[in-house]
């Protein structure tokens, strides 16, 4: 859990250390260009190049593709490293930037109904100072495979939690999941709501407490005998509170991003990202994003994209890796529509790919990018 030090600290005038989190791959031909030394401290510029950041250092262009949390004009301090493994820029701190409050991260995270004033600014790694470690880990955690959806998995939570039976509290990790067949919104909300990502805002608010992921698997780590299994209980509450961190960011936005893990106990998790962007003059009431992973035994790995848009319509794409599911979808496409307009929603578009869903970074989205979503 975020402690007090970490969702209360201070603005101090020192760098954010980054040792370890970021580092730029350097060819041995560009480092004679720039006169690079080992151990040489260097400060580089992140720029936007026609849609795409990339970092400058003597007029020299170099890759950037470390993490979204930067932005144009963020300078950064490298110590340039040579090894057996090869030439690289290893970030050390950041310098902060004019112009950018260091706001307090309040003890009330994650409103779910306003932007808090103490939520964490979008460029996070402009405004925070002096901060923990624990902090930068979460705020810079590279995108990794869901631990939560491996704990999730059918037989993997049973094996766990029957080696855990003597302990407290170990019952209620199996109660949070929900049976596919009488899946519904509310099952849906419960599993928002119980993901660990409004723990601390209820505290702060004095509500009803309600079984919260986050703290179930805190109260497993603290009496966990088994060491084999701490290293994934572990990774599954950075989880939790990297996406609390991301939620704030969003907030502050203006934006709203929730993402969740919605456990089954009949079949595989499904991985739920609820986002929203913020309204244009164009557009007084933005698109809402729902986007859904999983791993079905049955149907394989598949990805569904979903647009609500504010004329209550709705338009999918779906990416199957199985040939025969994709059919499947296509044909089941008129009984959707059905399903969908008994909710007062109209499906305009839906289209199915046979592939795996391409990685795409917002910040490659500019002109000059494509995707290939050819079947």
């Amino acid at each position: 859990m975020l402690g007090p030090e970490q969702l209360n600290f201070a603005t101090r005038p020192t760098p954010i250390f980054l040792e370890g989190v970021v580092a730029v791959r350097v060819s041995e031909q560009m480092a004679r260009n720039v006169g690079l030394r080992d151990n040489q401290i260097i400060r580089g510029v992140i720029e936007n190049r026609n849609g795409v950041l990339k970092l400058m250092f003597n007029n020299q262009e170099f890759e950037w593709s470390a993490s979204k949390n930067f932005k144009p004009g963020d300078k950064i301090d490298f110590r340039y490293e040579s090894s057996v493994y090869g030439r690289s820029l290893r970030a050390i701190s950041q310098a902060p930037t004019p112009g950018i409050s260091s706001a307090p991260l309040s003890s009330s995270l994650l409103s779910s109904t306003a932007l808090s004033s103490t939520a964490l600014p979008p460029t996070a790694a402009s405004s925070l100072t002096g901060t923990s470690p624990r902090l930068l880990s979460l705020l810079y955690r590279p995108d990794q495979p869901s631990m939560l959806s491996q704990l999730f998995k059918p037989g993997g939570l049973e094996l766990l939690l029957s080696q855990l039976a003597h302990l407290p509290g170990q019952s209620g990790l199996g109660q949070l999941r929900q049976s596919m067949g009488g899946l519904s919104g509310d099952a849906v909300k419960n599993a928002l709501l119980n993901s660990g990502l409004f723990g601390e805002f209820l505290l702060g608010s004095q509500s009803p407490q309600r079984t919260d992921l986050k703290q179930l698997l805190r109260n497993l780590l603290r009496n966990m005998p088994l060491q084999s299994a701490v290293g994934n209980i572990e990774m599954a509450i950075d989880e939790i509170e990297s996406r609390q961190i991301e939620s704030l960011q969003a907030q502050q936005n203006r934006e709203i991003s929730y993402h969740f893990v919605l456990p089954f106990g009949d079949s595989n998790p499904v991985e739920v990202h609820l986002e929203r962007g913020v309204s244009s003059p164009e557009q007084e009431e933005s698109d809402w994003v729902i986007n859904l992973h999983t791993d079905s035994e049955v149907l394989g790995e598949l990805w569904l994209k979903t647009t609500l848009k504010d004329t209550a319509s709705l338009e999918m794409i779906m990416w199957v890796q199985r040939p025969h599911v994709a059919a499947m979808a296509r044909t089941a496409t008129l009984e959707l529509e059905q399903e969908l307009k008994a909710f007062g929603l109209q499906l305009t578009k839906l289209s199915v790919l046979n592939a795996t869903r391409p990685s795409l970074d917002a910040q490659l989205s500019g002109p000059g990018h494509v995707v290939d979503v050819r079947t």
